[in-house]
């Protein structure tokens, strides 16, 4: 699997969880890759391997261009053959399944997981070429194919040369607490009746701590992310059905169809049906992406 894509500012992921390992290289813009213990600065020329099972999202400071690629060091990673996507969000009851997970590579590879490296002004264009050639070259032929795996021998190289040290935050100790705060709101955001005050008392802190927390690691109050869920939901549902506003509202956790209207209208200056039609006039552009079944890199 792999894809190729611009994220727009402020752009927050969902916590999940990888099957594989994961290699993000960030060709523009800027960004970060938060884990449980750690976050990680990405600017332009940026490059991670995230490992299997490591709770961690993304979010982006200024729009960002990304290029990802699932690696199973062996061929044999029982996720990457069996599953749409190599990976399991946090939000849902579903569970991690270890025996689909894949094969960590030699020890004398990668000493370190995530691996955090930030390439080179030199190394950059021939990682875009890389990137660009593997991403366009059609398998068709036993060569074809050849030539492609060579390609990725060489997007992998990158990893193992010995780059700039990217800048890291380490955390003294787990955040553990924001993770299941953010998975909260990423799962029930759906309910009108969520409240900040039953998150915070769920997970035995005070209102204020979880207001501290969400401006620490992602720079709004944890009202304004609850607010910003809901609001991306009704965005899409807009675009997509043909529900009412109403009904739009109360699926995306609004208690009735004028609230929600005027959070709409202060976010976008526009009222949700004048949205919807400017949807309709002006269809957005579709990211590019490209989906296989798996990518082995011997």
């Amino acid at each position: 699997m792999y894809w190729h894509g611009e994220w727009p500012a402020g752009l927050i992921e969902k916590n999940r969880r990888l099957y594989d390992y994961e290699l993000v290289y960030v060709s523009s813009g800027s960004g970060r890759v938060t884990t449980e213990t750690r976050s990680f600065h990405c600017d332009t020329g940026s490059l991670m391997l995230i490992p299997p099972r490591l709770l961690h999202y993304s979010d982006t400071q200024r729009g960002m261009e990304r290029w990802c690629l699932h690696i199973d060091w062996y061929g044999k990673c029982l996720a990457q053959k069996a599953m749409d996507m190599p990976y399991v969000f946090a939000d849902t009851a579903k569970p991690l399944y270890e025996e689909l997970v894949a094969a960590a590579p030699p020890s004398e590879c990668f000493p370190e997981f995530p691996l955090h490296l930030l390439l080179k002004e030199e190394q950059r264009e021939i990682m875009l070429s890389a990137l660009r050639e593997f991403f366009m070259q059609p398998v068709e032929t036993l060569a074809a194919a050849a030539r492609r795996q060579a390609v990725l021998w060489r997007i992998l190289s990158f990893a193992f040369e010995e780059s700039i040290p990217a800048e890291t935050r380490h955390r003294e100790k787990q955040n553990s607490i924001f993770f299941q705060a953010k998975a909260m709101m990423d799962r029930e955001f759906h309910n009108p009746d969520l409240e900040l005050s039953h998150i915070a008392r769920t997970l035995r802190i005070t209102p204020n701590y979880l207001l501290k927390l969400f401006r620490r690691e992602l720079g709004m109050s944890a009202q304004g992310y609850l607010q910003n869920l809901r609001l991306t939901h009704a965005e899409n549902l807009l675009g997509t059905t043909n529900l009412s506003i109403g009904e739009i509202a109360l699926d995306s956790g609004f208690s009735d169809g004028n609230y929600f209207a005027r959070f709409f209208r202060l976010k976008h200056g526009i009222s949700p049906r004048r949205f919807r039609l400017s949807l309709e006039l002006t269809p957005p552009p579709r990211l590019a992406g490209v989906k296989e079944g798996h990518i082995s890199s011997c």
